[in-house]
């Protein structure tokens, strides 16, 4: 273990099989968040800088939710199959968040919308007791690499 890791006391992601998640349990009363998104460029790392980019921000919006608005403990799960990259974030919550509308007037608010902007598709399951936020992402970059010159 490294320094590094001891300070943050993450497990060692590993490499997942297809379909198999890889899960990182969150405590404590305030996200972790720089933790969060170090712990998904490590388990995604073999991706593209802008797909690892939408994941680590689509993983602290999921995660910042859970903590403010969902209740402990919690788990952050990332799942690949094929091309696509899922993020499940679990919380004992029953309430699901929406998209709220976004304005330059308010420096809150924007998290789902954020969230329905980089995914493919988003959605909350209930449990018995809580439940979990997921969004589907492209392991493959959807962006263009064309320069545009003038």
């Amino acid at each position: 273990m490294t320094a590094g890791e001891d300070a943050l006391n993450l497990p060692r992601p590993r490499p997942a099989e297809p379909s198999e998640a890889v899960v990182l349990e969150l405590f404590g009363d305030v996200p972790d968040l720089a933790a969060a998104r170090q712990w998904t460029g490590e388990v995604l790392s073999d991706l593209g800088e802008d797909e690892i980019t939408d994941a680590k921000l689509v993983v602290s919006e999921l995660v910042t939710n859970a903590y403010e608005h969902g209740e402990h403990p919690l788990s952050l799960r990332l799942r690949r199959v094929r091309d696509l990259v899922r993020v499940e974030v679990t919380d004992l919550s029953p309430q699901v968040p929406v998209v709220g509308g976004s304005s330059v007037r308010v420096t809150r608010g924007r998290g789902m919308v954020l969230v329905d902007r980089l995914s493919r598709q988003w959605g909350a399951v209930r449990h018995a007791v809580g439940k979990t936020v997921w969004a589907v992402l492209s392991g493959q970059s959807q962006r263009s690499n064309a320069v545009l010159s003038h």
